[in-house]
């Protein structure tokens, strides 16, 4: 998840122009090799790489990629074209000639190798495994959606930064959680980009009308987002499909820049936090609706928008006050303001950001 310490590439998300770029991305086959016996559970965790929330429809784009690399380590060759290889073992031991030679090679050749062994987790889980450093080490049942979405598929998510469109693209199980990181990702975005321009309105010689202009970027940012949820959800690469199925989705974050002008106005420099903690939760709370679509396939509804709105706009008043404290202290000179009627004049000087809540 997106963080305040991201800075240096938090508007890689609102700078996309370029939807083509995004399908090649997710495109791109990926080779998952899982390598191990019969009894090792490897086939079990091959099948569980298809795992959706919701029977797959025949054009899924998981039908038209190559499945996972399923071997033995007597013919671990196979796996030397992999992205990412798992050696799958049905219990704590170390390795044999045979498995010593094989994951030095992958080690030597820069491959990713996760072992995972097969068992529920217990004390000991990491006796004999001295020859498997260098590698992810998990413990857990390759049949346990929980074990399989927090620790495998966080740990590949990690291996493999630049392929998340496209391993949940390829296998589905991958589809959740790396939908949830883009909704969290183009949400934290948009909040910076807001916080960004919201410091530049307030000082005077920069007063230009950013709202409008802001307006544009983070429907943008939001329309690339519910296509690169379609695109890891197996769907048509072809951005006009993802319009026609979400107009009415859509239209609800046009809702939310509503509710945001009449909270922060377009006045500049005035409510930078409400405007920040709102960009927030209207990314999120439309992220959220694409993904129940993508998911389910239901209808979502204004209520469940607003539920997912109300969810996020206590994170986004937090993420607020964040980038508050963080921020570089900004200071404009004296401004000269009126004189008082006893005869005095005040002076003030702007500091920001000043703001400490919504």
């Amino acid at each position: 998840m997106a963080s305040i310490t991201d800075l240096g590439n938090i508007f890689k998300t609102v700078r996309e122009i370029d939807l083509q770029a995004i399908a090649d991305e997710a495109q791109q086959q990926t080779w998952i090799a899982i390598v191990g016996e019969e009894t090792s559970g490897a086939r079990d965790l091959a099948t569980a790489l298809y795992l959706a929330p919701r029977p797959l429809p025949p054009n899924d784009a998981s039908f038209s990629m190559a499945g996972p690399i399923l071997t033995t380590i007597e013919n671990a060759a196979l796996a030397e074209r992999a992205d990412l290889v798992v050696f799958v073992l049905d219990k704590p031991r170390p390795a044999t000639e045979l498995e010593r030679a094989a994951f030095q090679k992958w080690l030597a050749s820069g491959k990713k190798v996760i072992v995972i062994v097969n068992q529920p987790p217990s004390g000991n889980a990491m006796l004999a495994l001295n020859d498997w450093m260098g590698a992810r080490v998990l413990q857990g049942q390759v049949v346990k959606r929980e074990f399989l979405e927090k620790q495998f598929v966080t740990t590949a998510l990690q291996f493999l930064p630049e392929r998340k469109l496209a391993l949940a693209r390829n296998y589905p199980l991958f589809r959740i959680p790396v939908a949830l990181d883009q909704i969290n990702e183009t949400s934290f975005a948009n909040a910076s980009y807001s916080f960004t321009t919201g410091l530049a309105e307030i000082v005077p010689v920069l007063n230009v009308p950013f709202n409008v202009a802001d307006m544009v970027i983070l429907t943008k940012a939001q329309a690339f987002m519910v296509y690169r949820l379609g695109l890891a959800f197996g769907l048509s690469s072809r951005w006009q499909d993802h319009l026609t199925a979400f107009g009415s989705t859509v239209g609800f974050g046009f809702v939310w820049r509503t509710i945001a002008r009449q909270l922060i106005g377009l006045i500049p420099g005035f409510g930078i936090l409400p405007k920040v903690a709102i960009s927030y939760a209207g990314t999120y709370a439309l992220g959220r609706g694409a993904l129940q679509w993508y998911e389910t396939g239901s209808q979502v509804s204004r209520k469940d928008i607003e539920h997912f709105f109300r969810e996020a706009l206590e994170r986004g008043k937090n993420f607020a006050a964040t980038f508050a404290e963080r921020a570089p202290k900004v200071y404009v000179p004296r401004i000269q303001m009126p004189q008082l009627p006893f005869g005095k004049k005040q002076e003030t000087s702007l500091q920001l950001p000043a703001e400490t809540g919504d």
